[in-house]
């Protein structure tokens, strides 16, 4: 079942319109409509709101791995789809090039499957500024890997 049936299934469960649902996560009810509809994803934090207020675990309505998955996938050019052992080794060259905190912050996101809050939490800087720093090195990565595949 995707993201967007288990969200509407679990709201229906609870007798709750989509409008309360919004109130609830504090986010707006076109927001929740595009979380209904698959044409927007919640990120993992929404995910965790939606789970406490569904009385539900996170994994429930979505692995974590798979939301990080998709942050990624994006970054991964389809050739190293079939390819594991490059991807890996490229990814580690790559990750070896970055300044250290970028280089952290991105192995905390991706590894360890932190969220952002703690990742800024840790570094006493802004979730913001961890999703920008996560943001940029995606496309460095994406752009890397696409000079050494040719």
């Amino acid at each position: 079942m995707q993201v967007a049936q288990i969200i509407r299934q679990f709201r229906k469960q609870a007798n709750m319109t989509q409008y309360e649902l919004a109130e609830k996560v504090f986010v707006s009810r076109d927001l929740i409509t595009k979380w209904e509809s698959g044409t927007r994803r919640p990120d993992y934090q929404a995910i965790m709101k939606l789970a406490d207020i569904f009385g539900v675990s996170p994994d429930d309505i979505i692995p974590q791995q798979e939301i990080l998955l998709s942050e990624l996938s994006g970054c991964i050019p389809p050739e190293f789809h079939s390819d594991t052992k490059s991807f890996e080794k490229q990814l580690n060259d790559f990750l070896h090039r970055l300044p250290e905190k970028e280089c952290d912050v991105f192995i905390r996101r991706y590894y360890y499957c932190q969220s952002c809050s703690d990742i800024a939490d840790f570094y006493g800087i802004k979730e913001a500024n961890v999703r920008l720093i996560l943001h940029r090195t995606r496309k460095k990565l994406k752009k890397y890997l696409m000079e050494v595949w040719k």
